[in-house]
């Protein structure tokens, strides 16, 4: 039974700073309003429709209508567009409240960041704090509502101030460095007057910038100042350090569960007050220095928060350590010793589907889509202890209805598919003592881990009874299921090792169904080969689980066995074998009786003897009960 409203996050990947702020804000708001959040994401983001694209994408068929309360989509953040159109196609046919971030869809409300005053803002500071009188704009698509916000910023700011806006002031790019390495050209090779200041509508495409400008030979900022938007720690980081506009992505976040509330509940509610509100980082490519410290700051942060973690990661040799494991017990506890690797890992959990190895079934009869009804927790991590037992719940429940045993207040929950190509094993459950931990990428990495390890386990495990089979079917009589003359060579020798090494009675029986011939030749071999298998289930009846039995010849059979045996124990043996035979002549309706010539050998072996001196031993005895009871027959 659910405890707690819920709320689907479908976000891709969220392993950057303009995400995991957009995350922080929705995991804070949705704490304040008693919700549960559940980000699902995927490790490769990709848009080519392969099997491992199709592995990751099936973790949002997890999301069902009856389970989710409401659903916020960043569809931006999604590089399929087939993707993004099934989510519409699903949710609007749903009807459950659906809010998007940062990305037009006609069947719900988008919500965006409030970057036009900001953007006005920062190019105010060019032209107020820097004289620039000649500004570009370098903003996103045409068309695009984040790209049109920030430019409608610029807008403002440059007719408060009475500037001409020229015909190649505004340029529309693309988010990423194509357009901006384009201009940067068009710059160099003095195709386009170059301006005062480039108000760039994302970090990438300032980055990009003021890379290939320094390359053509230009000065940043004394031949040219630019700025970016995002507030990335790539870009207070890099080299010349750039002046950004560090968002209002919190509150974007929070504000969209805000919205999500007002249409599941009917109530109004606003942003928590203490979340960070947008601010402009002034460094080194406008050429301002304040943000020198926050650059600091900012490196320091960077390098507890994800730099050291990655480092603890390459180093850890994680996959080739779970890779030596021969089964997954042993995989999962040595799991347990590379949490280390994840920073602020609060609780963590494996779930897989029941009968997630498939050993048993053919390679192509696996789960491809959706998940086992029944799934298991094989492996729960928190920081207090780690728990190995295996627990089964509803797949329908995405989250284990004992949850709460481990998180007992509203969190966010990042969950991640576990397979190999488009081979469901089952997903992962990541919960943080601090979501600002999820802005790296090590845990998804470590998740990648786990599915290929147990991709290798399972190939092993399956090779393993492939070739298990292969032998048995190498060493076993194909007619009776016994063991052939093969196995028996290789069985017998190792029990006969074992009766001279530790001195125990070696216990040898040799058998040969009488009159084969006459059943093969009156009868037919279907005949024959009935009487040879009554004949080897009435020994492999009488053997005890230290013995074992086989087909030697066509006719000629044999019990071997080390234990403690008296010459007593041996003719109740074969006083069971003849009743057996009795009960089946007496019922079986044939015009034939099957019966065994019997002879047998039970002693301690001598430490310089060899396996064939009690099988002749054997042997004999055999003969000298055929020829007696062929002489009683005759009688």
């Amino acid at each position: 039974m659910k405890k707690r409203r819920t709320i689907a996050v479908i976000a891709a990947d969220v392993f950057n700073d303009y995400m995991n702020r957009i995350l922080v804000g929705i995991s804070e708001q949705c704490r304040a309003l008693g919700y549960d959040a559940i980000s699902f994401l995927m490790a490769f983001n990709l848009d080519s429709g392969n099997l491992i694209q199709q592995g990751e994408e099936n973790i949002f068929t997890l999301i069902k209508k009856e389970v989710i309360d409401g659903v916020i989509l960043m569809a931006g953040n999604i590089s399929s567009q087939n993707l993004v159109d099934k989510f519409v196609k699903v949710f609007s046919h749903w009807g459950i409240p659906v809010v998007a971030i940062d990305y037009d869809v006609d069947f719900c409300e988008t919500i965006y960041a409030e970057d036009t005053e900001l953007f006005e803002q920062m190019t105010d500071h060019f032209i107020e704090k820097h004289g620039c009188q000649k500004i570009t704009c370098l903003t996103g698509p045409e068309g695009n509502t984040p790209a049109l916000s920030r430019l409608e910023g610029y807008k403002r700011s440059m007719k408060k101030h009475g500037l001409e806006i020229g015909p190649h002031d505004i340029v529309y790019g693309d988010f990423w460095k194509i357009v901006s390495r384009r201009i940067a050209k068009q710059y160099i090779n003095g195709e386009w007057e170059i301006p005062d200041a480039v108000v760039c509508a994302n970090d990438v495409m300032a980055r990009s910038l003021c890379t290939s400008l320094v390359k053509g030979g230009f000065r940043i900022p004394e031949d040219i100042r630019v700025s970016g938007y995002d507030g990335s720690n790539d870009a207070i980081l890099c080299i010349p350090s750039i002046t950004t506009i560090s968002p209002r992505n919190e509150r974007l976040g929070a504000k969209a569960v805000c919205r999500l509330h007002k249409l599941i509940t009917g109530e109004e509610t606003e942003p928590l007050a203490t979340l960070h509100d947008g601010e402009m980082l002034f460094a080194r490519s406008c050429g301002c220095g304040s943000a020198t410290k926050y650059s600091v700051e900012t490196s320091e942060n960077y390098h507890n928060m994800i730099e050291r973690y990655e480092q603890y990661y390459s180093k850890s040799g994680m996959l080739e350590s779970l890779m030596e494991e021969e089964n997954l017990d042993g995989l999962l506890h040595k799991l347990n010793g590379f949490a280390y690797v994840v920073n602020g890992i609060d609780t963590y959990m494996l779930c897989l589907c029941k009968d997630w190895d498939n050993v048993e079934e053919s390679e192509d009869n696996y789960v491809r889509e959706g998940y086992a009804a029944e799934m298991q927790t094989k492996f729960v991590y928190t920081k207090r202890d780690t728990d190995f037992v295996s627990r089964s719940f509803a797949s329908a429940d995405i989250l284990p209805d004992f949850i709460d045993e481990y998180c007992t207040e509203p969190s966010m929950y990042f969950i991640l598919p576990v397979h190999f190509m488009d081979r469901c094993f089952g997903y992962s459950i990541f919960r943080f003592s601090d979501v600002k931990c999820a802005a790296s990428s090590v845990f998804a990495e470590w998740n990648k881990n786990i599915s290929t390890a147990l991709e290798f386990l399972r190939v092993r495990t399956k090779l393993i009874s492939i070739n298990q089979r292969i032998l048995m079917s190498s060493i076993r009589d194909t007619l009776t299921g016994v063991y052939n003359r093969k196995g028996f060579n290789r069985k017998a020798d190792a029990i006969f090792k074992m009766a001279k090494d530790e001195q125990k009675m070696l216990f040898l029986l040799i058998a040969d169904l009488d009159h084969l011939k006459m059943i093969n030749d009156n009868f037919g071999h279907i005949e024959g080969d009935n009487a040879i298998t009554i004949a080897a289930n009435a020994l492999n009846a009488c053997c005890d689980t230290n013995e074992i039995c086989a087909r030697i010849g066509g006719d000629e059979y044999a019990v071997v066995g080390c234990g403690y045996y008296t010459d007593a124990k041996a003719r109740e043996k074969i006083n069971y074998i003849r009743r057996y035979f009795d009960r089946y002549n007496s019922s079986s309706r044939k015009e034939y009786k099957v019966e065994l010539s019997l002879g047998y050998s039970c002693s301690v072996p001598d430490a310089d003897s060899q396996l064939e001196k009690y099988i002749e031993i054997a042997d004999e005895k055999m003969y000298e009960d055929k020829v007696q009871r062929k002489k009683q027959r005759v009688d």
